[in-house]
């Protein structure tokens, strides 16, 4: 394929669905040397209907998620063509999934890339009439170049990340946040009162992120809902992914009111997880710990909860979270994490947020807060592109705001086998319990912090 000239600095990938949205073939044009392996799913090889260059045939078996490529001369093009019907039909839903005449897929099950962050540009060509929804930049298509396909930059992350990609027939609803846009899809059978529900709810839950520190932390997120039909809650499953760019899907009950929406954390939940750049898994902890303490905090500060409500959900996630505290460290439980460790997980991390917001603030007479320690770090050295450990994170916030606030809390309590204690935090807070429900002593010490960190 001939490159228009202004694109040869780039890897160059020209994506075209079938009308009927069973097969993909993508063209893969590098720049330069070829890369020796391309990443993709464990299951590609299942669906990948033929894999050529130029001259020959590679085999579409390979060596788990990497694809050898054979020696290819300088500015080689790879093509590929992936069965989507027959992957949709495993009814295997993070793999694939065909809904209302759209299909949503696992990216690597047809967009496979070399691990070594080149760049890449990617033309879209669809069918008449339908859309397209990924993590990745949109940009303009060269006039006279391209025709009017859709072009798109992924973000250079990892490989391994994953992410989810939606064609079909729905709209791409673009929803200005403060700093940026959210790039809504909705897919499945809704109407119109329907999807004015979903942009309504969607809007109200990135606003209250932007709030932390008076933007939303990520550009034009992909934000994809998946309508299940009656469930027995509004959201019976939500998730962030980070690959090629930041973007959060869920599952909902698209019957519910907005009332049932608003009521559900997860949305506060998975887009507070955007305020941090990805976490390892093994220091999860501290991702879903600052996003479980904020899913309460945030919905106090625009009125979904009032204070008392917010500090009370914290305590019964505190108390389930000491319940769930069995042998070992923090640190290992993390590790070896299973469904009876992930009340520890969630709400030790959670628990480690609350003391650290709690003494920033106490330390700095109010001038500093977990907040502005999380705008600091999107001001300072928010890399989006790689997998950060707890501990560097945690020096980070330390350099930040000129304490040692958080290596303390990482000392004391990541590979300690306790649940974190908090009776001298609630005290100085003004937290009182009678007979497991949360009242406020309006003496405490820090009875200021208490009011501020609900009310923002």
């Amino acid at each position: 394929m001939l490159l228009p000239c202004c694109l040869q600095a780039d890897d160059y990938y020209r994506v075209h669905f079938d009308d009927r949205l069973h097969a993909v073939e993508v063209e893969a044009c590098f720049d330069g040397p070829a890369p020796g392996q391309l990443y993709r799913s464990n299951q590609a090889a299942r669906f990948t209907e033929w894999i050529r260059t130029k001259s020959r045939d590679i085999s579409r078996y390979s060596y788990g998620s990497r694809l050898t490529l054979p020696e290819l001369p300088n500015d080689a093009c790879v093509s590929w063509r992936v069965n989507l019907k027959q992957a949709a039909g495993q009814k295997d839903n993070r793999l694939a999934l065909s809904l209302d005449g759209s299909i949503i897929t696992d990216g690597d099950l047809w967009f496979w890339r070399d691990g070594e962050h080149r760049p890449i540009l990617v033309e879209v060509v669809l069918p008449r009439g339908l859309s397209i929804s990924t993590p990745w930049k949109e940009r303009a298509s060269p006039k006279g170049k391209l025709g009017s396909n859709p072009v798109f930059r992924p973000t250079p992350t990892p490989a391994s990340w994953s992410s989810r990609i939606a064609i079909g027939h729905f709209d791409v609803q673009r929803i200005p946040v403060a700093g940026t846009e959210l790039r809504l899809a909705t897919i499945g059978r809704l109407n119109a009162r329907q999807h004015e529900t979903i942009s309504a709810w969607i809007k109200e839950n990135a606003k209250a992120v932007a709030s932390v520190y008076g933007r939303f932390p990520r550009q034009t997120p992909q934000i994809l809902v998946i309508a299940t039909g009656q469930r027995g809650e509004a959201v019976p499953w939500a998730h962030v992914l980070r690959g090629g760019g930041a973007a959060v899907e869920f599952f909902v009950d698209e019957t519910r009111s907005l009332n049932s929406f608003r009521e559900d954390w997860k949305a506060t939940h998975e887009l507070s997880h955007m305020l941090l750049p990805y976490v390892a898994q093994d220091d999860r902890w501290l991702s879903e710990g600052l996003a479980s303490y904020y899913q309460n905090v945030l919905r106090a500060r625009d009125g979904r909860l009032s204070e008392q409500q917010a500090w009370q959900k914290l305590h019964s996630g505190f108390e389930r979270g000491r319940a769930g505290t069995n042998s070992g460290s923090l640190a290992r439980a993390t590790i070896h994490s299973g469904w009876g460790t992930i009340m520890r997980i969630y709400w030790s991390g959670a628990a480690i947020m609350l003391k650290a917001d709690s003494k920033l603030r106490m330390l700095s007479g109010g001038r500093q807060s977990l907040d502005s320690a999380l705008a600091a770090l999107q001001e300072c050295c928010f890399d989006r592109e790689r997998t950060w450990q707890a501990r560097e994170l945690f020096s980070e916030f330390d350099r930040i705001t000129g304490t040692s606030v958080f290596t303390d809390l990482y000392r004391e309590h990541v590979e300690n086998d306790q649940f974190p204690d908090l009776e001298y935090t609630f005290a100085q807070l003004g937290l009182v319990l009678r007979s497991d429900s949360i009242e406020f002593d309006p003496d405490a010490p820090w009875g200021r912090i208490r009011c501020r960190i609900m009310k923002g």
